[in-house]
């Protein structure tokens, strides 16, 4: 029934890193000042070696299909260069403009040559305002486990999306992409309701394979940002900032669920597709019997949203402290997804499964006074849905009417701290100040299901 049993892994990385900064002062300057620079190069090496125990390996254990042994490395050589060029500065409609850029040439030993880079600039015609702007291209190479995990059993429920009672809650091309391949194996589309069954993947978990991927490439994000920066003069500690954010990411890598694997099968234009090759269904029933998960450079990104940040920072009388308001928001104003090459682009903004809020917001109110730091926050974002489009018009009765959406977030915490001297502080505080539940049928969500909870700390700098 139980047995004791031992993994044993092995994580190294090997960094060194050299850097060069400075600036032409001594010898050139821009009507704005000194150029800026900095150069430098940077060698790493990462590896691991993960072993399972026997009893893993030889899938003796329970819960588990046989584990093989991970086991991978790679290594980078890099180049950088950073530049700031201080255009003007302190003249009339020009308090200060300057542009700048960066770039990184890199050589991994895995998926080659790749380039990163990015321009900026930034542009104050007086003290109290600033207008600035990016534009970049980033990379990220796949990890060691990415790349070079050896594999694993994976257990999972899969609600079929061919069943009777879901095929209509796909993209236009689920139902005729079922019936293609229901009636391939002898199934009649008509009937087949995997919920009636208990041996069905619906109502017993499924036994599949999880594993790595040592084609895969790095992925790759453009963004570019434009926003305004306010500091008046004639209110002292107040900001406010606004930037205008679109990044539009590239041959993601992507770990599928099973769910999401035998969704995106029927749910791209045809059934020649690559995730249709990663599930297996039974020649007998119909049922899906098997599944393949690794990570692929598959999907794509898109999002776009405006972030506004305030702070202010005052003390109004002299004797009694300081006070700082913060506002973080955020409005999201698209989030698409492509799972694939070619699929159409899904709005994750309606998504049920991964719930995005159209508005957030983070508030902060602190006090401090001598030793003392007093802090009120609260986290809020807008309501979601529990149901996506789709699966409303499906089924009007999917939930009731009044539940077709999660409840917004409203979540209230405090903290205090005082210093007893340098070297000890002491803080406490309450998590979910108003012991506000889960959305009615959620273990979790919008907010834990803990509820109120209260901690109690001590920091000591004993050296």
């Amino acid at each position: 029934m139980t047995v004791d049993h031992s993994d044993w892994a092995r994580i190294q990385q090997h960094v060194v890193s050299a850097a060069l900064s400075g600036n032409t002062g001594s010898f050139f300057n821009l009507p704005g000042g000194p150029i800026g620079f900095a150069i430098g190069a940077e060698y790493r090496k990462e590896s691991s070696n993960y072993i399972p125990s026997d009893y893993s390996l030889a899938g003796a254990l329970m819960d588990d299909a046989p584990k093989r042994v991970d086991k991978g490395s790679f290594d980078v050589k890099e180049v950088f260069g950073e530049i700031n060029l201080p255009i003007l500065a302190d003249m009339a409609f020009a308090k200060n403009l300057s542009i700048g850029g960066a770039v990184r040439f890199s050589d991994y030993s895995t998926i080659g040559r790749t380039t990163t880079w990015n321009v900026n600039g930034s542009y104050s015609p007086v003290r109290d305002i600033t207008f600035r702007g990016t534009y970049s291209e980033a990379v990220r190479a796949p990890n060691i486990v990415e790349l070079f995990a050896g594999g694993s059993g994976s257990y999972e429920f899969i609600t079929d999306p061919c069943g009777i009672d879901r095929v209509a809650e796909g993209t236009q091309y689920r139902a005729a992409n079922c019936t293609a391949a229901l009636t391939a194996l002898g199934v009649n589309p008509a009937t087949f309701d995997p919920g009636d069954d208990f041996t069905s993947p619906q109502n017993s978990s499924l036994l599949g394979f999880q594993g790595g991927n040592r084609d895969l490439t790095q992925e790759t994000a453009k963004t570019w940002t434009a926003g305004v920066v306010l500091r008046p003069s004639f209110v002292p500690g107040f900001e406010l900032s606004a930037d205008w954010y679109d990044i539009r990411l590239k041959q993601a890598i992507r770990y599928s669920t099973a769910q999401d694997i035998v969704d995106l099968c029927v749910d791209q234009p045809d059934l020649n597709n690559f995730y249709c090759g990663l599930i297996q269904r039974s020649p007998t029933n119909g049922y899906v019997s098997f599944f393949t998960i690794n990570p692929q450079n598959v999907a794509a990104y898109e999002t776009a949203g405006l972030d506004v940040s305030l702070n202010y920072r005052f003390q109004p009388f002299d004797d009694v402290g300081t006070f700082n308001i913060s506002l973080q928001g955020n409005y999201l104003n698209k989030l698409k997804f492509v799972p694939t090459a070619g699929a159409d682009p899904e709005n994750e903004l309606e998504s049920a499964v991964y719930p995005a809020p159209k508005f957030s917001a983070m508030f902060d109110l602190t006090w401090i006074k001598g030793p003392v730091k007093m802090n009120y926050g609260i986290n809020w974002w807008s309501k979601t849905r529990r149901a996506t489009p789709e699966q409303a018009a499906a089924n009007p009765d999917y939930y009731p009417a009044g539940y077709m959406w999660y409840k917004e977030k409203w979540e209230h915490e405090f903290y205090v701290a005082y210093d007893v001297s340098d070297r000890f502080n002491i803080y406490a505080g309450v998590n979910n100040l108003l012991d506000t539940k889960p959305d009615v049928g959620a273990t979790a969500y919008p907010i834990s299901a803990v509820g109120r909870s209260f901690f109690l700390g001590v920091k000591a700098n004993i050296f």
